[in-house]
């Protein structure tokens, strides 16, 4: 079995594109400027949430040992901004 890719991007949406407030979600990242990585350190196996230009939100700094986990959390923090994960590019 191949290991998956250890960078990959959430592809994120709104749920109500008229509502504009997405709480400290960078705008760009709808637009495709400025994606959101979960990325997996290959020396310890933690995943962390990275932006490619920025500082993510103060909630999205935790670190977690799978890839599951911290894609729950994020879709629950997102959900509370309004935003779905849509896809997952590995």
């Amino acid at each position: 079995m191949a290991l998956r890719n250890t960078d990959r991007i959430l592809v994120l949406e709104r749920y109500d594109p008229k509502n504009k407030n997405v709480g400290l979600i960078d705008p760009q990242v709808f637009e495709g400027k400025n994606n959101l990585h979960l990325v997996m350190d290959p020396a310890t196996l933690i995943w962390t949430f990275r932006y490619e230009h920025g500082v993510v939100p103060p909630t999205l700094k935790a670190r977690f040992t799978s890839f599951k986990l911290a894609k729950e959390h994020a879709e629950i923090y997102l959900k509370s901004k309004n935003i779905k994960i849509v896809e997952v590019k590995d």
